[in-house]
């Protein structure tokens, strides 16, 4: 089984998700739990490998506008961005 390993400030994104939207962090939740039972490769969230200079990294959609950005290898998934890029 894979361990998660949290990059740069995702942490901090991810508790202040719990508070701020529970709907979404719960389907952050089941996406993770998912990954880490299964292949990162499939599942929820449509997951999909991303290209050019992001190659190595996968995305999954979390709603319509927020996104999971990570990569894994045997041993890590390695969260590097959660939450969306497109201005309000």
């Amino acid at each position: 089984m894979r361990s998660l390993v949290f990059e740069g400030k995702t942490w901090e994104v991810y508790e202040a998700l719990r508070q701020k939207d529970k709907k979404l962090h719960e389907q952050l939740c089941r996406i993770l739990k998912g990954m880490l039972r299964n292949d990162p490769r499939t599942g929820l969230g449509k997951p999909e490998p991303l290209k050019h200079d992001l190659t190595g990294l996968w995305s999954r959609r979390l709603s319509q506008k927020d996104r999971l950005i990570y990569r894994f290898d045997d041993h890590a998934i390695f969260i590097f961005a959660i939450g969306g890029h497109y201005d309000d």
